[in-house]
């Protein structure tokens, strides 16, 4: 399905933002909220095999900021006060970040960062996307949604 918010992340993840835009270009209102839940979910995955819960704050401060340089041009497009608090979210040391189109754009070059960081295989990369969806499908069912940093407010 030319809409499907599953094949819209793969494609960000693997590097075809083409295909990732245009996909999101068509979604409908459930599609955006199903891509939300695997970008955080994503997002959550990634942040737990980098960070860990207790860390000093250097790491997460050097990493958004690091994230900003790569991704945010303008400097102005993702809040370093907001990407630091859905790291800490993942992590479960902060409470969730409500689902916006700021937290969406944070949680996406976020995500970029950490896998650009971490230079997975096409396997590796497969996993965190399966993971994702069983963290989106226990977020669709009550379970853990604080965890991935996020709330259901749209």
């Amino acid at each position: 399905m030319v809409t499907d918010p599953h094949a819209a992340l793969r494609g960000l993840l693997t590097g075809r933002l083409r295909g990732h835009e245009r996909r999101l270009r068509r979604f409908t209102e459930p599609d955006w909220r199903r891509y939300a839940d695997l970008l955080a979910g994503a997002l959550l995955v990634a942040v737990r095999r980098r960070f860990v819960a207790g860390q000093d704050r250097a790491p997460v401060i050097r990493f958004v900021a690091s994230v900003r340089e790569r991704y945010d041009a303008t400097g102005r497009d993702v809040d370093p006060v907001l990407a630091e608090a859905l790291v800490w979210a993942a992590l479960g040391e902060r409470p969730a970040v409500p689902d916006d189109v700021a937290a969406v754009v944070a949680r996406t070059v976020l995500l970029l960062g950490l896998l650009e960081d971490e230079g997975l295989t096409d396997s590796e990369r497969d996993g965190i996307l399966a993971a994702a969806a069983h963290a989106a499908d226990d977020s669709a069912l009550g379970v853990g949604r604080q965890q991935a940093g996020a709330t259901d407010q749209r």
